[in-house]
């Protein structure tokens, strides 16, 4: 049961050829095989430029269509600038109006209040920060009293009496008090 092995290599060799020789078949599989891999290979590293050329080209629209919607925004936020710009200039503007324009009820609620008693104002006018007024006070006691509520009422930066008569007798007096 002991199988005789030959150690020719040279035999062995002529042998393997032998059989590849038959079998021309297998030789032009692995021929056409590698072949169309070969060509395969040589495609795919062929085209990477142009897939690369695709692939920036796709970028770049993508880019431009990114900037063109920023483009919008910027638009958008310039829009907001204006009107933003003209509503600060409306806003200076109503309180220009309004710093200029006083409602003349309180401050005649305020002057009955500190007026004496018997006082009559004749004139009344208020324009900015100017209150111009003429009054009529029974006596000169009531001028001094006056004076001293106008000037204890805060409301005004300076009270200045110019004349007074101290003549027991109606006095018509003429004030332009500024406002604080």
């Amino acid at each position: 049961m002991r199988e005789k092995r030959e150690f020719n290599f040279a035999q062995q060799w002529e042998a393997g050829l032998a059989r590849e020789i038959q079998n021309p078949h297998s030789w032009k599989t692995k021929a056409v095989l590698w072949g169309t891999v070969s060509v395969m290979l040589l495609g795919v590293l062929g085209s990477v430029p142009w897939i690369w050329e695709y692939k920036v080209k796709r970028d770049i629209a993508l880019v431009e269509q990114q900037s063109s919607s920023l483009g919008d925004i910027a638009k958008q936020v310039n829009q907001l600038k204006v009107l933003k710009a003209q509503t600060e200039g409306q806003q200076q503007l109503l309180n220009l109006m309004q710093k200029n324009t006083r409602d003349p009820g309180p401050i005649l609620d305020e002057l009955k209040r500190t007026l004496p008693m018997g006082t009559i104002v004749n004139t009344f006018s208020l324009q900015e920060n100017v209150l111009t007024m003429g009054v009529s006070v029974p006596t000169p006691v009531d001028v001094a009293r006056l004076w001293v509520s106008l000037r204890d009422s805060g409301m005004f930066q300076e009270v200045d009496i110019q004349t007074v008569s101290l003549q027991d007798k109606e006095q018509t007096l003429n004030f332009n008090l500024k406002l604080k």
